[in-house]
């Protein structure tokens, strides 16, 4: 860990803040440095060159794969005729939308009459059966080795939401339209409980997982700390990163998503100091910049320097702090900040020492840079000599997520740990778009489906040529995608068992994407929930949910499941 300088800068003249210095260092800086490259960042001829590799994939490698999704009698081998006729029950109901949208009230009113045991039973034999693997780890097991006969492994995550508030809605958007879990404060020992969950889940894998195979665990921050704490420190990581760029004048005009190409020399911090009116000695300064440019050591301060120069206890940069608007946390949050850091300090530890890896979920933009400055830190620690603990999850329907994952490699390459991360789509995308409307910012979300479908594979070509320095989990329901990896792991060659790519899909969605992955020995795994019955029906109604909005995907699964039925009926 990067120690602060230990130089006192004067402060700045009062009212001079990150914004004023903005302002006046644009007009009172004129050094300039020559960018750096960084390896890791695609220049436009290499995003062009990979639109292009996408546009002219070998069409009989394709052919195949795209042949092999549709061999129902193959894909549904392990699988009994009951459990192939409950699957596409649970599709039909998930049709009918006046169903799914008030199947919560319809389930608290039957757990009242007929009673829980006959409602229990209902949900056993159609979504949860479908959708969960068991109650307890006992249940769940049974499950994990019909995958791993079938050449899928797991990942566990323990659903239970009932011992957690969960708010009505979310900034104004109803919770029923956000597809993934949000957790509502409620206090210390709640989030200490959520931890406890979370171990039970990280020991529960590591013993139901076969020997040598790996296995995942799914956590959330938001779970095991304060959600308003994270965002209080993306405030002020925000304000941190904007820093950079209100001092880096000579490159101001050059566009600021291009990061890894905006330097800070010497003279550039020295003049944008005193022009922010700090009373310093030059030899002072210098001392800063030392420390800035501590990791590379190449007379530059680049945005991986300067993000890496603060604390990750307590989110100050030294003599820099005065400049970043959003107040310090204040003492309790800092206990709070602590209390979360040894929360997934110890899931970490225990996931590392039984072979599990650890999963940090992604969730809304303005948390999102406090769960990345978190899960990085674990990454320094646990992602060594070529060990992949902890992954990071990338959500790339944002604007931001190539820039996210650009700069996250070059920190993986500089400071020699392995980069770790699941790619999605993106789950709040109502939310986010709304939120950008109330407060007035830009929308983060690309603007077209078919962009992120376009940014997704991008982000997979780029990971695949870092292969060296990475491992990722392609999460993804999307053929295209997952035959685009196929085919440029296969074009590169990389090892379908040790070349640390990954595919995964939801438990009861998709069976035909990850039966062919698992047949082909590819490393595929299903997202295993699993939990009390009555305590996992948020998860149950949000996949009906997510089933009933996309019911392209879901008549393709009801359609070969017909089929399959049809064939084993009638021959």
């Amino acid at each position: 860990m990067l120690r602060h300088a230990s130089t006192r800068l004067s402060k700045p003249a009062a009212g001079m803040t990150c914004s004023s210095l903005q302002r006046s260092s644009v007009a009172a800086l004129s050094s300039s440095a020559s960018p750096r490259r960084s390896s890791a960042a695609p220049t436009a001829a290499v995003a062009h060159a990979v639109t292009h590799e996408h546009s002219t994939l070998d069409q009989s490698k394709s052919t195949s794969l795209a042949t092999e999704f549709q061999d129902t009698k193959r894909i549904f081998a392990t699988k009994t005729t009951p459990e192939l006729v409950r699957a596409y029950a649970v599709y039909f109901m998930s049709q009918f939308r006046p169903l799914v949208q008030h199947s919560g009230e319809l389930l608290e009113l039957s757990y009242k009459f007929p009673g829980a045991k006959f409602t229990d039973a209902l949900l056993r034999s159609t979504f949860f059966g479908h959708f969960c693997a068991g109650q307890d780890v006992n249940e769940i097991r049974p499950v994990i080795r019909k995958l791993e006969g079938a050449g899928i492994g797991a990942i566990l995550d323990f659903a239970a939401e009932a011992d957690v508030e969960q708010p009505r809605d979310l900034n104004g958007v109803d919770q029923n339209l956000v597809s993934a879990r949000t957790y509502a404060y409620d206090g210390e020992a709640a989030c200490d409980a959520n931890a406890a969950i979370s171990r039970h889940a990280v020991i529960d894998a590591s013993e139901a997982a076969s020997a040598g195979e790996p296995a995942f665990v799914a956590i959330k921050c938001t779970a095991l700390g304060k959600p308003e704490l994270l965002m209080r420190m993306s405030a002020i990581i925000v304000q941190a990163q904007l820093l950079f760029h209100t001092l880096d004048g000579p490159n101001f005009s050059r566009a600021k998503s291009r990061y890894l190409e905006r330097m800070i020399d010497y003279p550039t911090l020295s003049a944008g100091l005193h022009n922010a009116g700090v009373n310093a000695t030059e030899e002072e300064i210098q001392k800063l910049f030392n420390e800035l440019d501590q990791s590379s050591k190449d007379g530059m301060i680049d945005y991986v320097d300067w993000v890496s120069f603060l604390d990750p206890f307590d989110l100050t940069m030294g003599p820099l702090t005065q400049f970043i608007e959003e107040k310090p946390l204040s003492d309790n949050e800092k206990t709070q900040l602590r209390n979360m850091i040894a929360r997934l300090e110890s899931l970490a530890n225990d996931a590392s020492e039984r072979g599990v890896k650890l999963m940090v979920d992604a969730e809304q933009t303005y948390m999102q840079p406090a769960i990345d400055h978190l899960t990085l830190n674990l990454q320094r620690k646990y992602n060594r000599d070529g060990a992949d603990v902890i992954y990071n999850t990338f959500q790339c329907y944002l604007k931001m997520s190539s820039d996210r994952i650009d700069i996250d490699l070059e920190r993986a390459r500089r400071e020699k740990f392995r980069f770790a991360a699941k790619l999605v789509r993106g789950a709040y995308m109502v939310q986010e778009r709304k939120r950008a409307r109330d407060k007035g910012y830009a929308d983060p979300i690309h603007d077209t489906i078919m962009d992120t479908h376009v940014n997704y594979d991008s982000q997979v070509s780029k990971l695949l040529r870092n292969n060296h320095l990475a491992s990722f989990m392609v999460a993804s329901h999307n053929e295209k995608s997952v035959v685009n990896t196929v085919q440029q792991m296969q074009d590169i060659g990389i090892s379908r068992a040790t070349g640390g790519v990954y595919f995964g899909q939801l438990l009861g969605m998709c069976d035909h994407v990850s039966y062919t992955l698992g047949a082909n020995a590819y490393k595929v795994f299903k997202y295993v929930p699993y939990g009390p019955i009555h305590e996992v029906l948020p998860y149950l109604i949000r996949r009906a949910q997510e089933n009933s909005g996309l019911m392209s995907g879901a008549q393709l699964e009801m359609n070969m499941l017909s089929t399959e039925i049809k064939r084993r009926m009638f021959g």
